[in-house]
């Protein structure tokens, strides 16, 4: 059993934190992409794509540094406890970079739809993948919350 170092209540307290910070932005990201329209007139109005770029850009420079961050503070050392709390961080890694891929993917589709000649589609797109990824995430923050309550 490994020991935890005396810096970690705070570190703890900083990953749920920006777990509560995110769970605020994705709400925020996800009203964003509930603007995108993607019927005939949607040339009209593209602010909902500019709101949308914004938290993407967020969430693209945000998340990975969090999962980092995470990783090193917190996961690590709980691994440390126990096999059971080992496999269970082993399965959060495991989400991270599941996530890690879908915001690449995401990414792309939201650079593409700044330069896309088939607009409907891009949003169409960018907006699917916009609302799975925030579920996925939302449902990823859920878990980590409930599982390592007694360390967040």
């Amino acid at each position: 059993m490994g020991t935890l170092s005396p810096n970690f209540s705070a570190d703890t307290l900083k990953i749920h934190g920006e777990h509560q910070a995110l769970i605020v932005d994705l709400a925020a990201f996800i009203r964003a992409l509930d603007t995108l329209d993607c019927n005939s007139e949607v040339l009209a109005d593209l602010s909902g794509i500019d709101r949308v770029s914004v938290f993407s850009r967020r969430l693209i420079a945000a998340l990975p540094e969090h999962f980092d961050r995470e990783e090193n503070t917190v996961l690590s050392p709980v691994a440390q406890i126990s096999p059971e709390l080992a496999q269970l961080v082993n399965e959060l890694r495991k989400e991270h970079e599941t996530l890690r891929l879908e915001l690449s993917a995401f990414s792309l589709a939201v650079k593409e739809l700044e330069s896309s000649d088939d607009l409907y589609d891009a949003i169409w797109q960018v907006k699917e993948m916009g609302k799975n990824l925030a579920q996925q995430i939302s449902r990823h923050v859920a878990l980590e919350e409930r599982e390592l309550a007694g360390f967040l």
